[in-house]
């Protein structure tokens, strides 16, 4: 047996070096043509539009790789600053990529939609080597629809309604007072209301913990559920009709909108503020 398993592993070898060449080979090939594979150039190209927003209005906003915020303007004015980033083989070639990515719009008196989710026109990306961030002013009223794979998105100081939904980010807010239903895959949700909408909130996390203050002299109907998690409330006057290591419900000073919160795997906290 022995001299069975000698005659394999000299045989085995010739393939392994000759493997190893082409390897060897194919490398020298592209130094000698002068390619970066690693994509170390990057690229930048700057977007800005103005536009006009009748009051209560929808802003909706579709990313991939990148980042959302949002900011309260004056009056009805929509201020949007886009940067928009790409990395390639050469600085020329990340330049002209940056600014070949697309953003889309479709734009009436009530209505502004922005899409950054499709390919360059005839640039060729890798997976990662583009994204878009996001600054933008709207009026406080705004409704604001966000949809994001790979990104993170942060509304501050707005008082419409929010519809918010990430793949693989992070979802945060601050100073909220609109009705919202968020929702994201692989990633975090931290919001701070300082008034409950009369739609209520409608928070849901797989794989990610959720983070929600809202005014402890607030008016609700609580409802959360944890699959693999752990739910914690602080400074708050609950009336809890039912409560357990997975599942909490209860009302806020007497009732009022539901606050729905539901999480697969992470913790849930609520609490007063």
């Amino acid at each position: 047996m022995s001299s069975v398993f000698t005659m394999r592993h000299r045989a085995f070898r010739p393939f392994r070096l000759a493997t190893a060449t082409l390897i060897l080979a194919a490398a020298a090939a592209l130094s000698a043509c002068n390619i970066d594979i690693s994509n170390q150039a990057e690229g930048r190209s700057e977007w800005r539009k103005d536009y006009t927003l009748a009051a209560g209005g929808t802003l909706e906003i579709k990313n991939t790789n990148g980042v959302i915020e949002v900011d309260p303007s004056d009056g009805d004015k929509v201020s949007i600053t886009a940067e928009k980033i790409a990395k390639a083989g050469t600085d020329a070639e990340a330049k002209q990529a940056a600014e070949a990515i697309e953003i889309k719009e479709t734009v009436s008196g009530s209505s502004i939609v922005l899409d950054a989710t499709t390919s360059s026109s005839g640039i060729n990306l890798m997976s990662g080597s583009r994204q878009v961030k996001f600054h933008v002013r709207a009026p406080k009223g705004t409704r604001l629809i966000l949809s994001a794979t790979n990104a993170d998105m942060n509304v501050r100081d707005m008082t419409g309604e929010l519809k918010l939904t990430a793949t693989n980010g992070r979802i945060q807010g601050k100073n909220l007072e609109g009705s919202t239903r968020a929702e994201t895959t692989n990633g975090v949700i931290n919001l701070d209301f300082n008034a409950i909408g009369a739609d209520g909130i409608s928070l849901e996390a797989t794989n990610g913990k959720i983070d929600l203050a809202i005014p402890k002299s607030g008016k609700a109907r609580i409802n959360t559920r944890v699959t693999n998690g752990a739910i914690n409330t602080d400074n708050l006057s609950l009336d809890v009709s039912e409560q357990s290591r997975k599942r909490l419900t209860g009302t806020l000073n007497g009732g009022g909108p539901e606050i729905r919160i539901e999480t697969t795997n992470g913790a849930i906290s609520l609490r007063g503020k």
